[in-house]
């Protein structure tokens, strides 16, 4: 059975080393690792995988000069992200702490194969996340497997051609409401609300839109009448809300104002 040892270093921090007696070879074998995190998740796969060489690649590979692992593929990733959002940021530290480190964060990038995407997905089903979060996560590691490969770590991404769960889709269809239940619904509004809930209905923008607009953006000179959608409410790292664009090109639009729309602003 594979277990840690933990010595205190010269500097005053602890080294984690992870031994164990590889069933194939019959060899003791031992690997230092820089957190107890990473020495439980290197434990935990060895014994999963009956401390076989041939079958813990990982293992055997952990510390190879110039090759990160998986973790640190991940967080450079995330580092070498072009102005994400804040709040994009926070998702992806997110998964990578939650859900990578202490799974597959050991393992070198190039040691990275079918049996161990396998494993961690199947590993995640087990842990009951939804199959929709499993492919967002799938999605990440892909993304930093891409950047691994443009940095010449590995030859191809193995995240391609991995079988994921289906993402169960219910039998609901969207529903529009019908004229008399949009009345309905605007009769049982407070008067101060019922604009708002009209925008949104005749110009088809998100909430988080519509109220991250500003005067400037409504052009009621024009013909027709315009409204310019170009921010939206965001979230930040610290879940704090902020105005920022929208979140991509195709978001930011100029929509047409219903004639009787303009009409209560002119009033």
């Amino acid at each position: 059975m594979a277990k840690i040892d933990a010595r205190a270093r010269w500097d005053g921090s602890t080294a984690y080393s992870v031994r164990w007696r590889d069933l194939g070879t019959r060899h003791q074998r031992r690997v230092t690792l820089r957190s107890e995190q990473e020495a439980q998740s290197l434990v935990q796969y060895l014994n999963d995988n009956g401390r076989m060489h041939e079958r813990a690649p990982g293992a055997a590979e952990i510390g190879k000069a110039g090759v990160p692992t998986i973790a640190q593929m991940v967080q450079e990733h995330i580092d070498l992200l072009v102005r994400p959002s804040p709040g994009t940021v926070r998702t992806y530290q997110g998964i990578l702490d939650l859900h990578i480190r202490n799974t597959i964060g050991h393992i070198p990038v190039d040691a990275l194969g079918y049996r161990e995407l396998m494993q961690w997905v199947k590993g995640l089903l087990v842990q009951g996340i939804a199959p929709k979060s499993i492919h967002n996560m799938h999605g990440l590691l892909s993304s930093a497997m891409r950047t691994a490969e443009l940095l010449q770590y590995v030859s191809r991404n193995p995240c391609h051609g991995i079988a994921l769960p289906t993402v169960e889709r219910t039998d609901d269809d969207t529903v529009f409401l019908t004229h008399s239940e949009f009345s309905l619904l605007l009769n049982g509004l407070d008067e101060h609300y019922r604009t708002f809930v009209k925008f949104l209905v005749m110009t088809g923008a998100l909430f988080g839109e519509a109220t991250a607009i500003r005067v400037a953006d409504i052009d009621l000179v024009s013909r027709p009448p315009t409204a310019r959608i170009n921010k939206a409410w965001k979230r930040d790292g610290q879940s704090h809300y902020y105005v920022g664009p929208t979140k991509t090109a195709a978001g930011r639009r100029t929509v047409g104002l219903n004639p009787a729309l303009a009409l209560i602003h002119r009033c």
